[in-house]
């Protein structure tokens, strides 16, 4: 099994192969001498890492593991194969979605359209503003691109995730 470990600020990546009722470790693609067993319940572990002894205690906080050793507090993420795959494809649809339209956050009017079809636009650029309740909103960019297509007109009302342009 395949895992990703984030350590405060570093990161690192973890194998763990069975074989003939043993385990192989490699850390960053390189094998150690690894082996736990556990201690004084399910959170505490006695870790033997390329021959060192370490005590560790365990504490889970929803995606986090927090892991004290020698009186310290290490705060860790932990993502095995299959989560790191769902990110992924979590990720892969967020952003292709967020690069492509520009919807109306709510029902209004539209008093200004600060593009043209054509343009190149930068991440936090104003493109739109849409009147809703007296109060002009501007609506930006959330990524670089060219404006494809303005799909609305000044004065035009719009509803709620009504697109309102389309970036290539």
């Amino acid at each position: 099994m395949k895992y990703k470990v984030k350590v405060e600020d570093k990161d690192f990546q973890i194998d763990i192969i069975e074989q003939d009722g043993a385990f192989k470790v490699n850390l960053d693609g390189k094998p150690v001498l690894a082996d736990s067993i556990s201690i004084r319940g399910k959170n505490h572990v006695s870790f033997l890492f390329n021959n060192k002894s370490f005590d560790l205690e365990f504490s889970r906080n929803e995606d986090k593991v927090s892991v004290f050793l020698d009186g310290k507090r290490y705060e860790c993420v932990l993502e095995d194969e299959r989560t790191q795959r769902l990110k992924r494809l979590g990720k892969l649809k967020i952003e292709t979605k967020k690069e492509k339209e520009l919807k109306s956050p709510m029902p209004g009017l539209v008093t200004a359209i600060e593009v043209k079809e054509g343009d190149w636009v930068v991440a936090g650029q104003g493109v739109i503003i849409v009147e809703a309740m007296k109060m002009e909103n501007e609506m930006k960019a959330k990524s670089d691109g060219r404006v494809k297509t303005i799909k609305v007109k000044e004065h035009q009302a719009v509803e709620k995730d009504e697109v309102l342009i389309v970036f290539e």
